[in-house]
């Protein structure tokens, strides 16, 4: 009888288990969930075909970017399998570029993805921060 019992705890501990992280999955946020939140604030993005020497489009972590144009200014969407992935992505660019000159830019990070944005204008900073950080 104890058998059973430790055998169905065993086993309700590994479905559990096993259902936290399909949440975790499901909690990722995709590129197309960040092209919409992008677009819905008025914004327009514009594809960007940018050399790889470019910091913005470098790899980072193994993940290259989707690159954009908004208003002429470049936009870079690095959508990474984790967050902890995404926070070793940064920590690349930053070993990346520390000797390089890079252009002002903006950096949004939310859960799995890290944006790069070239300094626009107010407006556009604003409502990029504003799609960006509405994403769940």
């Amino acid at each position: 009888m104890i058998k059973k019992i430790f055998f169905y705890v065993f086993i309700i501990s590994v479905l559990s288990a096993c259902s936290q992280q399909s949440v975790k999955e499901e909690d990722l946020i995709t590129l197309e969930e960040v092209q919409t939140a992008i677009t819905d604030q008025g914004l327009v993005l514009e594809d960007a075909d940018l050399p790889s020497i470019n910091a913005f489009t470098r790899e980072l972590n193994g993940v290259s970017p989707e690159a954009y144009f908004i208003d002429g200014d470049t936009l870079s969407i690095y959508v990474f399998p984790s967050t902890d992935e995404r926070k070793e992505g940064m920590d690349d660019f930053e070993e990346k570029s520390a000797a390089a000159g890079v252009a002002e830019h903006e950096k949004y990070t939310r859960k799995n993805i890290l944006v790069f944005y070239e300094l626009g204008n107010e407006e556009t900073n604003s409502k990029l921060k504003s799609a960006i950080n509405g994403l769940e």
